[in-house]
C-alpha cells in the first residue's frame, strides 16, 4: 500500500493527530498516517521551497521504517502547472495499486487536482483507493482529528452512477454503490459507534442491480418479478438510511422506486396475460426511450407473437410449441408470394401491415442475432431509425387493444 501526500511550507507544529482511538504525536500527519496505517512506501509531492523547508525533517521523522521518495511540482499558479500537477500525481502511483491520499498540507487547487487523478487513476488504472484523509489542525490544535474523506471520491462515482441510469436506465452501478456502502460500514466497525446501521441499503442495490440485469439482458418476466420485490422494502426506513449513508442517492431514490414501479405485478402467477403483456409493452417503450434499440427490437419481435397468441385464447404465451404455430403463419405472410389468408388476420386491423411488419423484425432481429456476421448487413443507422420511430406505430396500428 501506498501513502501519497503533499507537503507545504507552513510551520508546522507539534500536536497529538487523532484517528478513531489512535493517537500520535507529531509534527507530520504524513508520519501519524504511517504509523496508523502502516503502509509499504510513502511518495511526497513538493514544490522546490516545500523541499527544502520539510523533506529532510518528514525523511528523519519517518526514518527507515518508511520508504519515502520525493516528486517536485509547480505551485499551481497557472494553467500548465495545474497539469503538471495532475501529471505527477498520475505518473506516481503503478496500476492496481492500492493507494492513501493525504491532502493536509495542499494548497491552491492542489487538493483538487489530488481528488480528481484519484478519481482517474481508480477508473483508467484500477487503482484501489483506500482513504483520502485530511488532518483538522485547526479543529483542535492539542488534538486534532484526522478526517476521512474518502466520500468526495464516492461523490465522483455517484456522479458516474447517476449518469448512467438518467441515460441508459441501467442502475447496476448505483446499485453496488449502496451494497459497497453497507458492507464498508461493517467492515470498518462503525456499528460501534453509530445510532444508525444500514441495513436496507444492501437488498435495496441488490434489487436494482437485478433489474437492471433484466432490462439489459431482456428478460421482462423477471423484470416484473423483480419490480415487486422492490415496492416490498419499507420506504420510510429506506429513506432514513440513505439520508443518513448514501445522501446523494437521495435526489434519485424517488425517481428509480416510480421509474421501476411501472413494471410491477405484485404477483405475476395471478395476473391476467393481458397485464403481462401491457407491462412488457411499457418496457419497449422504455428501450425506445432510453435509446436501446437492440433491446427494443428484440423484445418487440417476441412481444407480437405473445400478443397474437392472447389474442387467440392461449393464456400461455410462452409455450414453445404454441408461439411456432403463430411464427407459422406470420411467416406465411411474407416473401415473395405472402398468404394473407391465415387464422390470425382477424385479430389485427390489417392482414398487409401485419406480414410486413412481421418481415421487418425478423430481417432486423436476425441481423442483430448475427452480430453483423452476414453478407447483407443492416446498417446501425436504419436499425435505430425503425426502433426509434416504426416499431412502437407499427404494433399500436395493429393491435391497439394491447397498447392503448
Amino acid at each position: 500500500m501506498q501513502l501519497l501526500t503533499v507537503l507545504g511550507t507552513g510551520r508546522y507544529e507539534k500536536t497529538c493527530y487523532t484517528w478513531q482511538e489512535k493517537q500520535l504525536e507529531t509534527r507530520y500527519v504524513a508520519h501519524a498516517l504511517c504509523e496508523f496505517f502502516q503502509p509499504d512506501q510513502v511518495t511526497v509531492l513538493v514544490t522546490k521551497e516545500a523541499k527544502e523547508a520539510h523533506w529532510n525533517t518528514l525523511q528523519e521523522t519517518l526514518g527507515d521504517r518508511f520508504k519515502s521518495t520525493d516528486v517536485l511540482i509547480p505551485s499551481g499558479k497557472v494553467e500548465t502547472e495545474v497539469w503538471e500537477i495532475f501529471d505527477a500525481v498520475v505518473n506516481s502511483v503503478e496500476p492496481n495499486a492500492k493507494v492513501l491520499f493525504d491532502i493536509t498540507h495542499a494548497f491552491r487547487s492542489i487538493p483538487l487536482l489530488v481528488l480528481l487523478a484519484a478519481a482517474f487513476l481508480q477508473k483508467a488504472r484500477n487503482v484501489e483507493i483506500v482513504g483520502v484523509y485530511y488532518g483538522a489542525f485547526e479543529a483542535n490544535r492539542e488534538q486534532p482529528p484526522i478526517f476521512d474523506l474518502t466520500p468526495a471520491i464516492k461523490l465522483l462515482d455517484w456522479l458516474t452512477a447517476t449518469d448512467k441510469f438518467l441515460s441508459t436506465g441501467s442502475s447496476v452501478e448505483l446499485g453496488n454503490l449502496l451494497s459497497t456502502i453497507q458492507q464498508d460500514f461493517y467492515r470498518s466497525g462503525k456499528q460501534k459507534t453509530s445510532e444508525i446501521r444500514p441495513i436496507k441499503l444492501r437488498i435495496f442495490g441488490d434489487r436494482i442491480q437485478a433489474l437492471s440485469r433484466s432490462i439489459e439482458l431482456v428478460r421482462p418476466i423477471d423484470l416484473i418479478t423483480e419490480s415487486a420485490k422492490l415496492q416490498n422494502i419499507p420506504t420510510s426506513e429506506l429513506q432514513e438510511e440513505v439520508g443518513a449513508f448514501a445522501k446523494p442517492f437521495e435526489l434519485l431514490l424517488t425517481q428509480i422506486q416510480n421509474d421501476y414501479s411501472q413494471f410491477a405485478l405484485i404477483n405475476i402467477e395471478q395476473s391476467s396475460p393481458q397485464e403481462q403483456l401491457q407491462k412488457q409493452f411499457l418496457l419497449l417503450r422504455w428501450y425506445i426511450a432510453k435509446k436501446l434499440s437492440c433491446q427494443a427490437i428484440l423484445l418487440g419481435r417476441e412481444w407480437l407473437v405473445s400478443a397474437i397468441c392472447i389474442a387467440d385464447g392461449i393464456n400461455d404465451y410462452r409455450d414453445r410449441i404454441k408461439r411456432k404455430d403463430i411464427e407459422t403463419q406470420l411467416g406465411q405472410m411474407t416473401g415473395a408470394n405472402p398468404n394473407f389468408n391465415q387464422p390470425i388476420i382477424k385479430y389485427v386491423t390489417s392482414a398487409e401491415k401485419l406480414g410486413g411488419l412481421w418481415s421487418t423484425l425478423t430481417e432486423y432481429r436476425n441481423d442483430i442475432a448475427h452480430a453483423q456476421m452476414r453478407p447483407a448487413d443492416i446498417s446501425a443507422a436504419t436499425l435505430e431509425e425503425y426502433a426509434q420511430n416504426k416499431l412502437v406505430q407499427g404494433l399500436s396500428e395493429l393491435l391497439p387493444e394491447f397498447t392503448a
